[in-house]
C-alpha cells in the first residue's frame, strides 16, 4: 500500500472516531512531513519503511527550524514522532505490516508545561496592550482576555462560534476540546467586558457575510481568524510590552497558575482547563509550590540564616 494512501486511511479513521480537530491536524502535518522524508529516500510503500528511515526522520526533526528560525522544540518533535508511531501501529493492527518499524522509536521527553512563564504583572500589561481606538485592537484585546481569562487552547479559541458566547447568561461553550469533549465555562469580569465591546461595536463592522458564524474575524475579509494569525498577533502585542518567545499556551499556563496562587481549588482549575485527569492539572501545582519555595528562600529568616552559614 502506498504511504500517502495509508496516511489518508489513518486520518479517515481518526475522523470517524471523532478525534479532536487538533489531533487530526497534527496527524496530517506529521504524516505529510514523514511521506516527504521517505520519498526522498525512495520509500513509497509502507512495507519499504525500515527502522533506519524513522531514525533519520527523528534526526531531521532535531535539526529542523521553525519559520522564526529557531530549532524545533522537544515538545513539537515529540508530537510528530508520537503521531508517526500511532500511524504505524494502525497499519500493524490492520494487517498491512507484520511489525511496526516504529516500535522502538524513542519519543523525546519534553516538559508538559510551557517554558515561558508570564507573571501576573506582565499578563496585566499584555491585556492592556492592544489599542482601544481600532477595530483590530479591540478584537485582539477580546482574544487575549479570552485566552488568559478562560485558559483556552489556541485551537479552542479559534473554533469559537458566535453562538457559543452568551454574555447575558455569562457563559461560553468550548466545543471539541481535547478528547472531543465540550465544556461550559463562566465568562465574567474583564473577559466579558472585552467580548461585549467586540460583539457590540467591532464584529458587526468586520463581518462581510451574514452567514459567517465564527466569533473572531479577520480585519480584511471578515472570515474566521486562523491559529497562525492568533500566534502572530500574540507575539506582536507581547513584544510591545517586553515579553519574548511567547506561545498562546503560555496564557493557558498563566491562567492555571494564577488561579492556583489565588487560592482556587485544583479540581475547579481542572474543570476550567478541561483536563481529563487530575494529575495533568497537578503539574501546575508543582509550579506554584516551586514559586512558594523561592519565596521562602528569599524571605524566611531561617532560610536566610542558613544561606549565610553556607557562604561562610
Amino acid at each position: 500500500m502506498r504511504i500517502r494512501a495509508a496516511a489518508e486511511a489513518y486520518v479517515g479513521e481518526l475522523v470517524v472516531r471523532r478525534s479532536s480537530a487538533s489531533l487530526v491536524q497534527q496527524t496530517r502535518r506529521a504524516l505529510l512531513r514523514l511521506s516527504s522524508h521517505l520519498r526522498e529516500r525512495k520509500a513509497f510503500e509502507v512495507r519499504q519503511v525500515e527502522e533506519g528511515h524513522l531514525a533519520s526522520f527523528a534526526r531531521s526533526l532535531r535539526e529542523s527550524k521553525t519559520p522564526r528560525g529557531t530549532l524545533l522544540s522537544l515538545r513539537s518533535q515529540a508530537v510528530y514522532l508520537q503521531r508517526v508511531k500511532s500511524f504505524f501501529s494502525f497499519l500493524e493492527r490492520r494487517g498491512l505490516l507484520l511489525r511496526s518499524p516504529a516500535s522502538d522509536l524513542v519519543i523525546p521527553s519534553a516538559s508538559p508545561l510551557p517554558r515561558v512563564s508570564v507573571p501576573e504583572a506582565q499578563a496585566a500589561r499584555l491585556m492592556e496592550g492592544p489599542r482601544s481606538d481600532t477595530d483590530a485592537g479591540q478584537r485582539d484585546r477580546a482574544i487575549l482576555e479570552t485566552l488568559y481569562g478562560l485558559g483556552l487552547r489556541r485551537g479552542e479559541c479559534m473554533r469559537l462560534d458566535l453562538a457559543d458566547v452568551d454574555l447575558s447568561a455569562g457563559t461560553l461553550l468550548v466545543r471539541d476540546g481535547k478528547g472531543r469533549k465540550d465544556r461550559l465555562l463562566p465568562v465574567s469580569g474583564r473577559a466579558a467586558a472585552a467580548l461585549g465591546v467586540y460583539l457590540r461595536d467591532v464584529r458587526p463592522r468586520l463581518v462581510r457575510d451574514p452567514r459567517e458564524g465564527a466569533l473572531f474575524l479577520t480585519a480584511w475579509w471578515g472570515k474566521r481568524l486562523s491559529e497562525v494569525s492568533l500566534s502572530f498577533l500574540l507575539r506582536r502585542h507581547a513584544a510591545a510590552v517586553g515579553i519574548s518567545k511567547i506561545h498562546p499556551h503560555a496564557l493557558r499556563h498563566a491562567c492555571a497558575t494564577h488561579l492556583l496562587r489565588g487560592g482556587a481549588d485544583v479540581r475547579h482549575v481542572q474543570a476550567i482547563l478541561g483536563h481529563k485527569k487530575l494529575e495533568t492539572t497537578g503539574l501546575y501545582t508543582r509550579v506554584v509550590v516551586e514559586d512558594l519555595r523561592q519565596v521562602f528562600v528569599r524571605s524566611h529568616p531561617r532560610e536566610r540564616a542558613s544561606e549565610g552559614k553556607e557562604k561562610r
